[in-house]
């Protein structure tokens, strides 16, 4: 009898106003596109999975704007080795701080 109580409790709690996640104002277009590995703390490392390589990347670069991350390095698309028939994305999330610089610099003429 205490399994439907609790089941309807954590259903009201995560549906409710109060467990919603806030809007995130950023987006995959916010990430920047790294060939090395840049000097910043390395989140990890997510697979994008897709039909075509274009999903798959999609995939890749959403989950690492939601795990917060600043900077991506992918890695070339390959088929899953399991099914042969969907696309992976390999991407390494970074999270650098802004750099707060201008360009161009104040004073350069």
């Amino acid at each position: 009898m205490r399994r439907p109580v609790l089941v309807a409790l954590l259903l009201a709690c995560c549906l409710g106003p109060g467990c919603k996640a806030a809007p995130s104002t950023r987006s995959a277009a916010d990430l920047v596109l790294v060939a090395g590995e840049p000097r910043c703390p390395k989140l990890g490392v997510v697979d994008g999975v897709g039909g075509s390589e274009t999903r798959a990347t999609a995939s890749a670069l959403d989950q690492a704007t939601a795990r917060g991350a600043t900077h991506v390095r992918l890695e070339p698309a390959h088929p899953d080795l399991e099914d042969g028939m969907t696309i992976v994305v390999t991407c390494t999330m970074f999270k650098c701080p802004p750099s707060g610089e201008e360009f161009p610099p104040a004073g350069y003429e």
